[in-house]
């Protein structure tokens, strides 16, 4: 539980290796702004998937902001294979925000 609460920070707090912005499945390639209900049809399921709630804040009249809900988001790990770095997909609101490759395998210590 630890180790899987501190790999959630790391990559929510720090980019990963290179972001290119898409990621090739089934041999299309999937972008920024893909749901990720296309993802996962041409994907498949991911190795990992972190689930994160952030506070949302919305502004009032009076130019100070105020506590309105929580948005998830999510973080899913897929395993390319050998010789391919993991690639990690970033969604807020069902869509890629962000697509990163981590640089070398997520189990690897």
């Amino acid at each position: 539980m630890y180790r899987t609460t501190v790999l959630a920070i790391l990559l929510l707090s720090t980019g990963a290796a290179d972001a290119y912005g898409s990621l090739r499945c089934k041999g299309r390639l999937i972008d920024v702004g893909a749901s990720a209900a296309e993802v996962m049809a041409l994907c498949g399921e991911p190795a990992k998937r972190f689930v994160t709630q952030v506070p949302v804040r919305a502004g009032v009249l009076s130019g100070f902001t105020r506590f309105a809900g929580f948005a998830t988001s999510e973080q899913w790990i897929y395993d390319r294979g050998w010789g391919k770095f993991p690639a990690v997909l970033h969604f807020d609101d069902g869509k890629i925000q962000r697509i990163d490759y981590l640089p070398r395998r997520s189990g690897d210590e």
